[in-house]
């Protein structure tokens, strides 16, 4: 009699809500004591209670305001900690590259957060802040045909300006991709949402990397220099293609290890073999750079090993693995590299670059000395410059006697004898005069010269030259034409 009372109260119920929904379609009702007694709208807050109203997908798309864009194609990507996923409305697209030539979404997230249920409003309390999702649909005929066109985004430190709220999850398993997320828009937005699950073309991650405190990074560059009994390798997450830049990249680490040991064996940090290793971090503080070096009998509290093995094509595999290096005995390292070694050259180029612009080479140079003040005028055309050849000179720049021979950089601001320095390049000069006041042309600049006979070595560099938003950098080391 119970089941029979219970299942006639059911039906009772469910007759009830039916009737009430047909009237208000867009609404939760709460039931109490078996009675309906009261009913919200959906969107509207009651209480502080927003009842969400749920926009359903139907397939691989994306929605954007009322727009639906289906997804056919999905590529996966990785770079240090982070994965970039790729969904294209075009079908049988394998790579980043013929992706990014149409409409995309874009999703880049920390690995960490793969399969997480992510919570906008929530992301704060619950993930790190090394933490990061962002998820961005990019329109390329909107691009093309709106000069104001900006793609609908959303991330999990900005997101609030544009969005009420917001899900996501994103994730991958037996060799399915899987994507969704939903944003609540603010008053007066569009609704951006999309879903997606199907195969993907997976472009792996490069086992080569440099990795300082669990941070992973692509390993870019590596230089080698012929030392006694061995070869000493510098290897930076560094963008870099000179030796001579290593000092202006985030992180570096040379390593040397003699030649008997290069067989890649495991060359353990607190063994008898011999090796150093010196860690360069340029990045944790700014004002105090801190170089961290061990060796033979010199590893404090460190621990871990590494290993070089030469290749009879003239390349290398090298790892270093050790953590509790530093002052604090925290630190941690590992890189992994495979190839050839650019020369280690400290040498420079002769040649000027302006606005990170291609650098363009200089030939030649002449010295003009009188009244205290050194003028050189440099050419990108004629090896041997003559008093006509400096008519028509690239770049010209002075340097005062005091400020020669002395091995340092010497800036426009300053003293009487700084305001001497000076650039000129296509018309303009850069100076202490030019630089400063209500209408500078320039940020500042700097030259260093040496002059020993006929030769010279001569570094300079306008910063943020206004006429081309960006700096001048150049230098010169050779014979110079005297006057």
């Amino acid at each position: 009699m119970r089941k029979i009372f219970f299942f006639l109260l059911s039906m009772l119920l469910g007759t009830t809500v039916q009737a009430m929904a047909a009237t208000a379609p867009d609404s939760v009702f709460v039931v109490k004591d078996g009675r309906i007694v009261s009913a919200y709208e959906i969107g509207k807050d009651v209480d502080n209670i927003t009842f969400l109203h749920k926009t359903v997908l139907t397939g691989n798309c994306v929605r954007i305001g009322d727009e639906t864009v289906e997804m056919k194609s999905a590529v996966v990507t990785y770079k240090g900690s982070y994965a970039y996923i790729y969904l294209s409305p075009t079908a049988g697209l394998t790579t980043v590259e013929q992706i990014a030539e149409g409409s995309y979404l874009q999703v880049a997230v920390t690995t960490g957060l793969l399969g997480k249920n992510v919570h906008l409003s929530k992301f704060a309390d619950d993930y790190t802040d090394n933490d990061f999702l962002q998820v961005m649909y990019f329109d390329m005929d909107k691009f093309t045909n709106d000069d104001n066109y900006e793609p609908v985004m959303f991330s999990t430190d900005d997101w609030a300006d544009y969005f009420a709220d917001g899900t996501a999850n994103i994730s991958m398993e037996d060799g399915q991709l899987s994507v969704n997320f939903d944003c609540l828009p603010i008053d007066g937005g569009q609704a951006f949402l999309g879903q997606y699950k199907g195969g993907f073309t997976d472009i792996a991650q490069s086992p080569y990397h440099f990795t300082v405190d669990g941070k992973r990074m692509e390993m870019r560059a590596a230089f080698a220099e012929k030392v006694s009994d061995g070869t000493a390798f510098y290897l930076t997450p560094g963008n870099i293609d000179r030796a001579n830049d290593l000092e202006n990249c985030y992180y570096y680490v040379r390593l040397f290890v003699p030649e008997s040991n290069m067989d890649g064996s495991e060359i353990d940090i607190n063994g008898q073999k011999q090796y150093e290793l010196t860690f360069v971090d340029n990045a944790t503080d700014v004002n105090n750079p801190q170089t961290i070096s061990i060796s033979n009998g010199k590893t404090g509290n460190a621990t871990g090993s590494v290993s070089v093995l030469k290749n009879a094509d003239g390349t290398y595999d090298i790892t270093i693995d050790v953590e509790g290096i530093g002052r604090t005995a925290d630190r941690q390292l590992q890189v992994r590299y495979n190839g050839e070694p650019a020369p280690y050259d400290l040498s420079l180029p002769n040649e000027f670059s302006v606005a990170g612009a291609d650098p363009v080479t200089l030939k030649g140079a002449a010295i003009k000395h009188s009244d205290g003040l050194y003028t050189i005028y440099l050419s990108t055309k004629s090896d041997a410059m003559t008093a006509t050849d400096v008519l028509a000179a690239d770049i010209v720049v002075t340097v005062p006697d005091g400020f020669a021979n002395d091995d340092m950089v010497h800036g426009f601001s300053g003293t009487s004898e700084n305001a001497k320095i000076s650039v000129t390049y296509d018309g303009v000069k850069y100076s202490q005069s030019t630089t400063s006041g209500t209408a500078p042309v320039a940020l500042g600049g700097n030259a260093k010269l040496t002059v020993d006979g006929s030769k010279i070595n001569l570094d300079f560099t306008v910063f943020s030259a206004k006429k081309y938003s960006g700096s001048i950098k150049g230098h010169f080391e050779g014979n110079a034409a005297q006057l």
